[in-house]
């Protein structure tokens, strides 16, 4: 049975991505770039980045590109180009919103970021017998070993033949976080917590149900009130969690110089991510996010600079050893990170995630030491995550020239 839905699967991807449908790129003038926010203090900054926005669309080979910038706890510039819908010729904003995929667990952390600094949640307490419809397993776990990808929980490979016809189709809606969890609440736990690091989208989903537990809010009620309004995120929110999302960018599949809407079920049906918002579900700007990061470096009746440092410090495993990926709880933190093009190669503090979803790719970044925030989307797949962040990178470089001729802090 497993091998024939192997089979399966194999000929339904191949049939996608090759029937009928493919349309060559339409020869329209590119957009100019459509600019949001822009600050006087970084005119020549922003001159020279709208300069290369120009051309990242066809470098990446995607319809668009957007992207934002915060520095002092402001956006300081936000921009878009290209096509949020190139059949419609309806061009991309700073307002068009894009899925952000694995990014998803950062938002979801900053959820439960505010219920500790709150006094509401125990990062440490165990709670695998708390979670509603999730069965006892052999080991509990704690929300810490949720967040850090340490609790044994595995990814889509890992569960059963139904949960992989749910995560391969990806086109039922699910209205609760609670009816998500049938998706995988009957797989066994990969190992022991804490001994060993498995990137899972599924821990974080778990960590949505206990947000629900020590808040009494349904996930997006909850993140709503304590996170996107006082953050003024307002064009953030599940994917699929009201009718007609506004200001939605068309996702597409690009190969060289053709492209077809991302669709699921042979090309016929919208994609839907609602069973996994808090791991990867989520939708909203370049400039949400930015606030998001902002409030991070700059608000400390937002989160208090403990819980910020809890919350970017790399966990370690019972061993003492820190996992792989240098992965803290739903960040990354990198302290002594460098690139040739960033500040001459220098090391510096980058806290980031990364997000790729059916048809986009999001990438946000902090720069702690210089109190900037940069987050991009697109609404096709590049070729490689890293020619996209290459891009990500060469923008936050222009910026980060200029606050390096400044003073600096360490909040560290």
């Amino acid at each position: 049975m497993k091998t024939l839905l192997v089979l399966c699967v194999g000929v339904c991807t191949a049939f996608t991505t090759s029937y009928p449908g493919w349309r060559k790129v339409p020869d329209y003038p590119l957009f100019p770039v459509q600019n949001g926010n822009t600050s006087a203090l970084f005119e020549k900054e922003i001159k020279l980045a709208n300069e290369h926005l120009q051309s990242v669309p066809e470098t990446l080979n995607v319809p668009s590109f957007s992207v934002a910038v915060g520095i002092d706890n402001k956006v300081v510039w936000s921009a878009a180009v290209g096509y949020a819908d190139l059949r419609k010729q309806i061009p991309a904003d700073v307002h068009t919103k894009y899925r952000v995929g694995s990014t998803s667990k950062a938002i979801t952390a900053t959820g439960v970021a505010k219920l500790v600094d709150q006094g509401l949640l125990n990062l440490d307490d165990s709670i695998g017998r708390k979670i509603p419809n999730y069965p006892v397993k052999r080991w509990d776990f704690a929300t810490r070993q949720l967040l850090s990808h340490t609790a044994g929980v595995g990814n889509y490979r890992d569960f059963g033949i139904s949960s992989w016809v749910v995560t391969l189709c990806n086109c039922k809606q699910y209205d609760s976080v609670t009816e998500g969890l049938n998706v995988f609440n009957d797989a066994k736990l990969l190992y022991r917590p804490g001994t060993d690091f498995a990137y899972s989208s599924f821990d974080v989903i778990l960590a949505s149900s206990l947000i629900e537990v020590y808040s009494n809010q349904p996930f997006l009620e909850y993140m709503e009130k304590e996170i996107f309004t006082p953050l003024e995120m307002d064009a953030t929110l599940g994917d699929h969690s009201v009718p007609d999302i506004s200001n939605l960018a068309t996702f597409y599949r690009a190969k060289k110089n053709r492209y077809k809407e991302y669709k699921t079920l042979f090309g016929l049906s919208e994609v839907n991510l609602s069973y996994k918002w808090a791991g990867g579900g989520f939708l909203s700007t370049p400039s949400d996010l930015v606030k998001m990061g902002n409030a991070y470096l700059n608000d400390t009746t937002f989160l208090s600079r403990s819980t910020l440092k809890t919350f970017f410090t790399p966990q370690p495993l019972i061993n003492g050893e820190v996992n792989e990926q240098e992965y803290a709880l739903g960040w990354r933190s990198y302290y002594h990170y460098s690139r040739e093009e960033l500040l001459d190669g220098e090391e510096t503090w980058i806290v980031h995630h990364g997000g790729v979803s059916k048809g986009s790719m999001n990438f946000l970044i902090l720069f702690p030491e210089y109190n900037m925030v940069i987050n991009a989307s697109i609404n096709a797949r590049a070729e490689e995550f890293g020619h996209f962040s290459d891009q990500v990178y060469r923008l936050a470089s222009i910026f980060l020239s200029e606050l390096e001729k400044r003073d600096v802090s360490d909040i560290r």
